[in-house]
């Protein structure tokens, strides 16, 4: 599976496009940050700014007066050219399939990445419940500090 701008360059040069992710896996949390949690404890402050700034972060990229700041970031850090900058934001941006406006955490999207690792071989079953993976407390306070 891949996203803007690597979907786009793969048609570019003759690939077929078969189908979106969320064509396949209707509910699905795609791009995501992860720390130990041993990390997490030891740098709660950190860990909860960086949240935040994030969720802010998110949030500034979906009003549309940013979006030339947007696709100028979006192009200068990841070497876009042409329409690639637009196709990506296009894509992040898009209500059904991109980023989600406040930074939240899909639990049923992380519960349906566990299921396809637990298919593919790669966690054992039974499929262990969402909350071993995830404490979203550092969320909680980071939306409770804004």
């Amino acid at each position: 599976m891949l996203l803007p701008p690597f979907a786009g360059n793969a048609v570019a040069r003759g690939c077929h496009l078969l189908a979106r992710g969320n064509e396949i896996v209707s509910c699905y949390q795609g791009t995501v940050g992860a720390a130990k949690r041993s990390w997490a404890e030891q740098n709660r402050d950190l860990l909860v700014s960086y949240i935040r700034a994030y969720v802010e972060a998110t949030q500034w990229c979906f009003h549309a007066s940013n979006r030339p700041a947007c696709l100028a970031l979006l192009a200068a850090h990841n070497g876009l050219e042409g329409n690639a900058a637009a196709e990506t934001l296009g894509t992040l941006l898009d209500s059904e399939y991109g980023m989600y406006p406040a930074a939240a955490v899909n639990l049923p999207g992380v519960q349906s990445v566990l299921e396809l690792r637990a298919e593919m071989g790669f966690l054992n079953p039974p499929v262990p419940p969402v909350e071993k993976y995830i404490d979203l407390s550092y969320c909680d306070a980071a939306i409770e500090r804004r």
